[in-house]
């Protein structure tokens, strides 16, 4: 979508991020006068209605691996509630409308159930014959452009959420705002939104229907792309969406993008839909967390990577995240950039990490 709204919506963006930079210089402030008072208390933290967990895990690229169910069976014992997990078109109709290969989804759900761990299914990722891709795009690249046919995508979307009425939470891409995740504007985002969730909703009234993540960093950022999808004039993003998705990493940004969300959609007259932080975590290699700048003493190796996980997970919820998902469940190298983030190693095994998780689990009124 082409920017609208001329020089007096450019200059409030602008005027909104010079409040963002405002509010991070005291970011950093109030995440250290929690970690120092000890923990976070219990002020500001959401209950999720009806018992809903407040504790999950994401899975990354990858997945379902060999060590699925060993690690479904780690979350369950430490008492993760959540499982995230992407289901693609593109996986489940790789060859067109007439193709469904559903057994390795019914698989999962099926062990994820068995355990007592409710999936957040990630829906998108269409195939190349539904691809709006333009002619000449890497093979490897369609999935992350729109879909074509309306009518090829609603019907993949109903027979799959029609097919798993236990699976309550649906989550519609990842990362749009990001530029490389997603290959259409926040327009075309707004309109695949309303008809997914139109479609989830007919397939399953008691379905909720989850924003895709939103990176709200990166060198690719759209920085207005959450306005401009609840601002559409056309497709407004507000009515399609029952849970609010974002993704904080570094704890010096955590407040500030907490509270332009939380007055975003504010200002939208959704605000009151409960915020996931679906995606969060730190690596335990020390030569990873080196690549990447993390020099804290406090936060270095596998011991390292579990004190940040004790004294950031509950930060989260004190800032008003109404769940928190740690990113992610195991160690791979499908995800070379965050390849030791995983509670998990590459066997399955607990990491230090694992251990704090369900502390932190345990300690959660």
């Amino acid at each position: 979508m082409s920017r609208t709204g001329g020089r007096a919506v450019h200059e409030g963006r602008r005027a909104v991020g010079r409040r963002l930079a405002a509010k991070g210089i005291r970011t950093g402030l109030l995440v250290a006068a929690m970690l120092a008072a000890g923990g976070c208390g219990s002020a500001g933290v959401l209950v999720p209605p009806s018992g809903d967990p407040v504790w999950g895990a994401s899975t990354g690229a990858g997945f379902p691996a060999p060590v699925t169910p060993q690690a479904f069976q780690r979350a369950s014992e430490a008492g993760i509630g959540y499982v995230r997990f992407a289901v693609g078109q593109s996986r489940v109709q790789p060859t067109g409308p007439a193709d469904w290969n559903d057994a390795l989804w019914t698989q999962v759900i099926a062990q994820a159930a068995a355990l007592g761990l409710r999936p957040l299914v990630q829906l998108g990722w269409p195939p190349a014959w539904n691809s709006s891709a333009p002619p000449g795009t890497p093979a490897e690249e369609v999935i992350f452009y729109p879909p074509r046919d309306e009518g090829a995508w609603r019907a993949f979307v109903a027979r799959f959420v029609g097919q798993y009425p236990q699976v309550l939470h649906w989550e519609v891409w990842n990362e749009p705002d990001l530029l490389g995740a997603w290959r259409g504007t926040p327009q075309q985002y707004a309109y695949w939104l309303q008809v997914t969730a139109q479609a989830v909703r007919g397939a399953n009234p008691r379905a909720r229907v989850v924003l895709g993540g939103l990176a709200l960093g990166g060198r690719r950022l759209d920085p207005d792309f959450l306005e401009d999808i609840l601002g559409d004039p056309q497709y407004p993003a507000g009515p399609n969406f029952d849970v609010m998705n974002v993704h904080l990493y570094r704890p010096e940004e955590m407040a500030a993008r907490m509270d332009a969300v939380r007055s975003t959609l504010a200002r939208f007259g959704v605000g009151d839909r409960p915020i996931w932080v679906t995606e969060t975590g730190y690596p335990s290699d020390p030569a990873e967390q080196a690549a990447k700048g993390f020099t804290d003493p406090r936060y270095q190796g596998p011991q390292g990577q579990a004190q940040w996980l004790r004294d950031h997970l509950p930060a989260l919820r004190a800032l008003g995240a109404a769940t928190v998902f740690w990113f992610k469940l195991h160690d791979s190298d499908a995800n070379p950039e965050a390849r030791t983030y995983g509670l998990l190693d590459q066997a399955a095994q607990p990491k230090p990490a694992y251990d704090a998780y369900r502390e932190v689990i345990r300690g959660t009124p």
